[in-house]
């Protein structure tokens, strides 16, 4: 069984890594929006004590009905535990996985030309 989740993890982590592009919003309080309309969500992951967890999965599930596609499977957190995400406007759940560890969910709302989208989203594993 481990070495199924291994293999399921090491796939998640090369696909979560493809087209994924950082970047940096000077839109002056409005939520980054990238080309496609998607609107950029951004938080950090960490451990108990606070510190950065490096090599999270980040993954977010949409909680609308019907729910909206995902455009990727997950993405990584930096060594600064940082991650951002361009979904599309609606309401997600976001979690975070590292080994046997996973962190509360997390609902956000991604709204285009708002600062709902804009917000921390904050992941702490336990």
């Amino acid at each position: 069984m481990g070495h199924v989740r291994t293999a399921l993890l090491v796939g998640l982590l090369v696909l979560g890594g493809c087209g994924r592009e950082a970047g940096t919003s000077s839109s002056g309080g409005q939520p980054p929006v990238s080309p496609s309309g998607q609107v950029v969500i951004a938080g950090t992951v960490v451990d108990g004590a606070g510190l950065p967890v490096e090599g999270a999965l980040v993954q977010p599930r949409s909680v609308d009905d019907p729910p909206r596609p995902v455009p990727e499977l997950a993405v990584i957190s930096g060594p600064d535990g940082r991650y951002e995400w361009g979904l599309p406007a609606g309401r997600y759940e976001f979690t975070a996985v590292k080994g046997d560890r996973t962190s509360a969910p997390v609902q956000v709302t991604a709204a285009l030309g708002t600062t709902d989208a804009l917000q921390e989203v904050p992941l702490q594993l336990p």
